[in-house]
């Protein structure tokens, strides 16, 4: 490892000597993997959340939720500086920003990885235990998330240690001023300590638990297959939400990868002084985002209890915008119409429902069909002398 200069940039590639492709289209196609992705891991997370409040949860649901924040997380916090970052090609966001970005993006990366892991392993739990035996228990889940969030946020503590901004300067000879980088450089004291950290790093954060991974969903599916023939049982998921978990796992390390390749070839001699190529650069950070828009996209078209979630969100928003309409229309036109327009609405919800006190008094006035007849001839009627059932005793 090279520690006499700076070995990455920090927070976005910083250099006068890139064209339009990085200032303008990139700023561009990040802010569209922002919006879609934010959009998708919020009525992720609102989905699941809603199924949590009606008793429909399970480690793996929390787990999901939890990748959901975490993509959040990335979309809020990260994507907006490398957008500023990639515009402007220079560090505007000061020290702050600047030493915590890095640490803050792996931070969330390790949790994204770990939790997979995590999840890969309650479902081969639940594929294995009998259905019985199955429960949910929230203290344990809670604790793991816990655990997971303690060690993601302790791990890449030398990111945070060794970003520092200095200043971009044109030339050595002309000392001229031009912004300021943002680049994480390790000192010399530090170089022995790092070059056993970057080799240690990628193994605790990506090939361990991308192992656990694929261990626990090939034990999962093997065992599906084997209880195949068996009486078919409603508490065990099925097979292709099994290869659905998977699919994005396995997603999530292959768009990881270049990211790794960029960060390894950077702190290793190895690949020789020259540093990462710019086109590697920005594609290993561009697919690496777009990770956080890809689960809710693969639920949509694989779960078909998601696409049911998805659709009574999306009615229940569109009642509320209903009822809005209504409450405004009530100001111009009176009281009136907001009662028949909210009892329009509850007659589109419960057609066949009637009201209570209505129910009650067709129940009573219900007549029977044998004595229909009698009873029709005879209501609001009275008694008088043309219809005197005994006439002979008024005879004189």
């Amino acid at each position: 490892m090279n520690s006499s200069q700076a070995i990455y940039f920090a927070g976005g590639l910083q250099s006068s000597e890139v064209g339009m492709e990085i200032t303008v289209i990139l700023p561009l196609i990040l802010t569209t993997i922002c919006l879609v992705g934010f959009t998708g891991n919020l009525l992720l997370i609102a989905i699941l959340l809603r199924d949590y409040r009606e008793g429909k949860c399970s480690a793996v649901n929390c787990f999901v939720i939890n990748i959901g924040a975490t993509d959040l997380l990335l979309i809020l916090f990260c994507i907006p500086v490398q957008i500023v970052t990639y515009a402007k090609q220079s560090w505007v966001f000061g020290n702050f920003v600047c030493k915590t970005t890095e640490w803050f993006l792996h931070s969330c990366l390790i949790v994204k990885s770990i939790t997979l892991a995590a999840i890969s392993q309650a479902r081969y739990r639940h594929v294995v235990t009998p259905p019985k035996f199955i429960s949910f228990n929230k203290k344990y889940v809670f604790i793991i998330l816990f655990l997971i969030w303690t060690f993601s946020v302790l791990l890449p503590l030398p990111h945070l240690i060794f970003t520092h901004l200095e200043l971009k300067q044109e030339s050595m000879f002309e000392k001229k001023s031009e912004g300021l980088y943002c680049n994480i450089d390790v000192p010399e004291y530090a170089s022995n300590f790092m070059n056993v950290y970057s080799k240690l790093y990628p193994l605790l954060v990506y090939i361990f638990p991308m192992f656990i991974t694929f261990f626990c969903y090939m034990r999962a599916l093997r065992r599906r297959k084997e209880r195949r023939n068996r009486v078919p049982n409603p508490r065990i998921m099925s097979r292709k939400i099994t290869s659905m978990l998977m699919s994005i796992s396995l997603a999530f390390e292959a768009m990881w990868l270049p990211k790794w390749i960029v960060w390894i070839w950077a702190r290793h001699s190895s690949f020789g002084a020259l540093q990462p190529p710019t086109a590697l650069m920005v594609l290993a950070q561009v697919i690496l985002f777009l990770n956080c828009t890809l689960n809710p996209g693969v639920f949509l078209a694989v779960s078909d209890e998601f696409r049911e979630g998805f659709k009574n969100i999306w009615m229940l928003l569109r009642c509320r915008k209903c009822v809005g309409t209504s409450h405004s229309r009530a100001g111009e036109n009176g009281s009136d119409m907001v009662t028949s327009t909210i009892q329009s609405l509850q007659d589109l919800q419960t057609p066949s429902a009637l009201h209570p006190l209505q129910e009650s008094i067709s129940k009573d006035e219900k007549i029977l069909p044998d004595v229909e007849h009698f009873w029709q001839d005879r209501r609001n009627t009275t008694a008088g002398e043309d219809n005197d059932p005994m006439p002979w005793e008024h005879q004189a």
